[in-house]
């Protein structure tokens, strides 16, 4: 089995909230998703999908088309969507001296190596993240090539085996996002995450005055970029729920997934002991 993923993130350098997506598709629908896309864009009159963009009709309509297209194509293209997002409050992150590009570094190792993991083992992948300039990929590949070969010993009543390689990678090229359209769908998947994180009681409320009410009551004005980004959460919710993915938004009070096998999947990242914490820079070690 041959894969291609594409990675790119959202609210990395000015939010509490931080995400990073990974989209992937079989190989062989590469070329048929891209040019699905490139028309969704064309008929939108968009020339490049950016999520910082959603704040009017266009770009509106060109990300419902797009979520259209994921939900129509799930199956046969064999595609997964992993979203993980990260709180830069909590007990990982909130340190003094923080290095946020190898802490990105960690977080698109921990997000593909799990991704990767999700598809039949011996897989061979082609990985295509947005460019980004200050990330050591050449480390990045090394270490996620080098957890890809592992293999695992297993023992049953016939004896012990070793499982086969976890995936391979072929291929690991920076790409940009205006010439690659599935790489504008992990940037919409990334913002709605960390969108639904930060606003969630917005949106409550933005839904209640929706419904008519007996007993007139002082209501939130909402601009044209939440009034838009709420219909678009709202429709991904519905269209969720409809399709049966697993993906709640009420119960966390943002979009997640229970289930991480799920092929849509929100994973809110949590330090996993005391001593996960994040990489701090260079001249903050030694204070």
């Amino acid at each position: 089995m041959e894969y291609v993923v594409f990675t790119d993130e959202s609210y990395i350098t000015d939010s509490r909230f931080q995400s990073l997506t990974a989209f992937s598709i079989h190989k062989n629908a590469w070329d048929k998703a891209k040019s699905e896309l490139n028309n969704i864009l064309a008929s939108s009159n968009v020339t490049e999908f950016k999520w910082q963009k959603l704040n009017n009709a266009k770009n509106y309509f060109c990300a419902n088309k797009i979520i259209d297209f994921i939900f129509n194509n799930l199956s046969n293209f064999k595609m997964r969507i992993d979203i993980l997002i990260w709180d830069t409050h909590d007990s990982r992150h909130q340190i003094y001296g923080r290095d946020d590009m190898a802490n990105y570094e960690r977080m698109f190792f921990h997000l593909l190596s799990a991704s990767m993991k999700r598809r039949p083992k011996s897989a061979k992948w082609d990985i295509r993240p947005d460019q980004r300039n200050g990330i050591d990929w050449h480390t990045v590949h090394k270490c996620l090539s080098a957890k890809g070969r592992q293999q695992n010993f297993h023992h049953d009543i016939f004896g012990y085996f070793i499982s086969d390689p976890h995936y391979f990678i072929e291929s690991f090229q920076e790409q940009c996002s205006n010439v690659e359209p599935l790489i504008q769908v992990a940037d919409l998947f990334s913002g709605l995450a960390v969108f639904s994180k930060e606003s969630y009681a917005s949106f409550v409320q933005w839904k209640q005055q929706k419904t008519p009410i007996l007993f007139e009551e002082e209501c939130m004005s909402f601009s044209n970029r939440q009034n838009y980004r709420f219909i678009l959460l709202e429709f991904f919710d519905r269209r969720c729920k409809a399709g049966k993915y697993g993906v709640s938004l009420e119960s966390k009070q943002c979009l997640f997934t229970y289930n991480p096998k799920n092929p849509i999947n929100f994973w809110y990242y949590e330090p996993q002991h005391n001593s996960d914490k994040a990489p701090v820079k260079e001249n903050n070690k030694m204070l």
